[in-house]
């Protein structure tokens, strides 16, 4: 149970309360999806907090929590969560201190204070870095997501002609993934044309596709809430051999990448595969930074593939390798899969072809 764990790592001496406050957070201890939530761990129970808009979703969801129902009107949440400290006679308490506004945790902290409670510890991405390693549930989801981010994109590749917009390509394949049965979209789909396909995170414009061009296309579906993450380059029409030359060095840099990704390795040493490829190219100034991060309830989380990641990988941790070379005023040629160590190796989850396609 993930709530266990997570008292494990931080509830560690007697007495001690420790405050959630991010949705997300929330859904992954819990398993409540709703929003207007805090939850309170203590010796004594898992309590979370909402309010009458969400009580009866808590109590179906969060089975292991004791769900209270805030009257708002006239309780605010540092009073009540203060009343539960106290009940339960904690002499400490914890918080979750990314998730939380200055104004917001003033009050909660001046309530508790003012019962004598003075010992207050800031934690650091304690339930993130939990999330890094998935469970079967979990992998299943982000496979399932993959799986229909994959149809999608092969279903709207005919569609691909002269005079086609980047939004009305892209408005096709978020379609597409809704219609395949995608919760929502993981993140904003870039899909960009030609020159623009240089912008790493560029929207989606007016600008028509014509012979030539690069088509860049970065997307993901989500299922119960985890969410895949894919990037595809194709060539509309005949490739140039710089296209080409250039596709090649960024799948080789991916490639010698995922070769790399082993248990106990760390994230730098996987990078730096990457890196060494094309850092060696005449394109290393256009080379992007990082390599990859993790992926599951958000887009991004731990472990970051980079140059400073020090983590070593584990059974169940999901990443994306996702090098790219992006030059100004030419357009950028992006590869990403999301992949997973598993106790038969490595897994490539997202399976559209690789191979440079000219459509």
């Amino acid at each position: 149970m993930t709530t266990e764990r997570l008292r494990q790592q931080v509830l560690s001496t007697p007495h001690t309360a420790m405050i959630i406050f991010s949705d997300i957070s929330i859904s992954y201890l819990s398993g409540f999806t709703g929003h207007a939530a805090t939850v309170l761990l203590t010796d004594k129970a898992n309590y979370l907090i909402t309010d009458y808009r969400y009580v009866e979703q808590a109590e179906k969801e969060a089975h292991d929590y004791i769900v209270i129902s805030r009257d708002r009107a006239n309780q605010s949440l540092a009073s009540l969560l203060t009343e539960i400290i106290i009940k339960d006679s904690c002499q400490s308490v914890s918080f979750e201190c990314e998730q939380v506004t200055v104004a917001q945790w003033h009050d909660v902290k001046q309530a508790i204070a003012a019962q004598g409670i003075t010992e207050f510890t800031p934690i650091y991405q304690s339930v993130e870095k939990l999330r890094r390693v998935k469970n079967s549930e979990e992998l299943n989801a982000i496979r399932q997501a993959a799986a229909i981010a994959d149809q999608a994109l092969a279903n709207i590749l005919p569609l691909v002609k002269v005079g086609i917009t980047e939004k009305e390509l892209a408005n096709e394949l978020d379609y597409q993934m809704a219609k395949l049965g995608s919760e929502e979209l993981s993140f904003a789909t870039i899909l960009l044309f030609g020159e623009r396909s240089a912008m790493p995170h560029g929207v989606p414009s007016s600008r028509a596709l014509n012979h030539g061009d690069i088509i860049l296309i970065d997307f993901g579906a989500v299922i119960n809430g985890y969410r895949s993450d894919m990037t595809r380059t194709f060539i509309f029409g005949e490739a140039s051999e710089q296209q080409r030359e250039i596709y090649q060095l960024v799948q080789n840099a991916q490639q010698a990448a995922i070769d790399a990704v082993k248990a106990g390795v760390r994230g730098d040493a996987i990078y730096q595969e990457s890196a060494n490829i094309l850092q060696a190219s005449k394109y290393k100034e256009f080379a992007g930074e990082g390599l990859g991060h993790g992926v599951g309830l958000q887009l991004h989380e731990q472990p970051f593939l980079g140059p400073d990641c020090h983590y070593e990988m584990e059974l169940g941790c999901v990443v994306t390798i996702e090098p790219g070379i992006y030059i100004p005023g030419w357009g950028g040629i992006r590869i990403e899969d999301d992949v997973v160590l598993n106790e038969h190796g490595l897994e490539i989850i997202t399976q559209s072809p690789k191979a440079l396609t000219v459509l």
